[in-house]
């Protein structure tokens, strides 16, 4: 690749810088044929000094057995997209203890777009940019292999030089987590057991440690999956607890979307799904809810967006949280062990109402609280029993609907209350399960408190519902 004067002259400053701050460059290309590495191996002035290693890439196989990317990963995305570019990009920088990963992903002639990633470890943590350069009619297929090369080479530059546009494009490697870092399972086997790749120090030293646990499992026992998994929910539920209380940066509050409430920048960063916390006192729940395309994924992965079978409370996709609909559902598990919505059922007790008459529910874009109005039970199984529709009551305009609705939570809930509702105040439901042989749901509603309207509720009304509707399972 024939450089310009200026692009010439940035490269060298950029090498004599790295080499300075003891950086390393790695590279792995599928589709422009080690285009960047041939740009950075020839540049004059010893760039060998920088450059650790670059691979050419052709198929899956080459991603997985030369630059270490998870087979699923391949077979899930190919070799021309964005995620296996970040996940080349970070397999390479890890396998060759580079400073800086460079991935390109693309089809082997040049015919379609191609995707680059560098990834850049130093004080600031892990970051990510990713870029696609799309060919252009007529244009030689090595001349789009070259403006990806540019393209590498000018991130690599403004990153160093610290220009605030290309500072911007870098992204918490965090964010693409899910492209490079090992499901949680496989990474214990890999720390436990010989793995290819390791050395013969390393299976010594693990084969010694498996023999030290076989050794010692008669004193301390095993650990059964459901408390391991319990505590790495914890632990992540912990973490996003700290999202909230921590202070945001400037540039976390940068990288918000317009609109967003500043106390969510950092648990943005995180994972930028999040749609809002849920608290209800006196319970353990103070939790974020997240928001995906489908209502499956969060059913088992958590905040941080790992697989994990304790899930995470959960808006449902059809629900709008800008402008919040006639009825916002949100959905979480009901664990034994007390995670995520186990305590909702305390509110099957009208006392326990009594106590707690105000649940808060912040969206990213409004903080708000609202007035619990009924908990009710129901079963979605026509088979066991009598099917009442929540979960399809999120929006309409006729007003016929909103009061069945209303009339409907109202007449199957546990308990009765003073707390008026119109058919223009919004509703939250929050839904769990039973767990009992019906599949029974157990579902918390609230209206939204209005603007001026005081908090506080006159719960001496409040009483137990001895007509409650139920299912026809009683």
């Amino acid at each position: 690749m024939a450089l310009s004067h200026t692009q010439e002259e940035q490269l060298l400053h950029t090498i004599r810088l790295l080499a300075a701050k003891r950086m390393r460059i790695a590279a792995a290309e599928i589709g422009t044929g080690g285009t960047f590495a041939q740009t950075l191996s020839a540049a004059p002035g010893g760039a060998a000094r920088v450059f650790r290693c670059g691979l050419v890439l052709f198929d899956t196989d080459g991603m997985t057995r030369l630059a270490g990317v998870r087979p699923a990963l391949c077979r899930k995305f190919g070799t021309d997209s964005r995620e296996s570019a970040v996940a080349l990009a970070m397999a390479v920088m890890k396998k060759d203890k580079a400073s800086i990963g460079v991935g390109v992903s693309g089809p082997a002639d040049a015919s379609g777009p191609i995707w680059t990633a560098v990834a850049v470890q130093d004080k600031r943590g892990c970051r990510i940019a990713v870029s696609e350069i799309r060919p252009v009619q007529g244009e030689d297929p090595q001349a789009l292999r070259e403006d990806a090369s540019a393209v590498i080479l000018s991130l690599i530059n403004g990153y160093f030089a610290g220009e605030p546009r290309v500072l911007a494009a870098f992204q918490p490697a965090k964010r693409w987590k899910a492209c490079y870092r090992t499901p949680f399972p496989l990474r214990l086997l890999q720390f436990f057991l010989p793995w290819r790749g390791d050395t013969a120090s390393d299976v010594i030293v693990k084969v010694l440690l498996i023999a030290a646990i076989a050794a010692g499992a008669w004193a301390v026992g095993q650990l059964s999956g459901d408390m391991i998994q319990t505590h790495e929910s914890t632990l992540v539920l912990e973490r996003a607890v700290e999202t909230m209380e921590q202070e945001p940066t400037e540039e976390q509050v940068s990288s918000l979307p317009e609109g967003y409430l500043e106390k969510f920048a950092a648990a943005y960063e995180v994972n930028s799904e999040i749609v809002g916390w849920l608290s209800i006192p006196n319970t353990n729940i103070n939790l974020p809810v997240l928001q995906h395309d489908d209502n499956d994924y969060y059913l088992n992965h958590n905040f941080e967006g790992e697989y994990d079978p304790n899930g995470v409370p959960f808006m449902d996709f059809r629900n709008n949280v800008r402008e919040l609909d006639n009825n916002t559902l949100i959905y979480g598990h009901n664990w034994e062990s007390g995670l995520m919505f186990h305590s909702l059922l305390e509110y099957m007790d009208v006392e326990f109402y009594k106590e707690n008459p105000v649940i808060t529910f912040d969206t990213v874009y409004e903080e708000s609280q609202w007035k619990v109005i009924a908990c009710f039970d129901a079963i979605t199984d026509r088979e066991i029993g009598e099917v009442f529709d929540y979960v399809n009551y999120v929006r309409t305009d006729n007003p016929e609907r909103i009061q069945w609705y209303l009339d409907e939570v109202t007449s199957r809930s546990y308990f009765t209350t003073t707390v008026d509702v119109t058919l223009d105040d919004p509703l939250l439901t929050i839904q769990t399960c039973a767990n009992d042989r019906y599949n029974r749901k157990i579902c918390l509603v609230a209206r939204k408190v209005r603007p001026g309207e005081s908090v506080e509720v006159d719960v001496s009304g409040a009483a137990e519902n001895t007509d409650r509707v139920t299912p026809v399972i009683y």
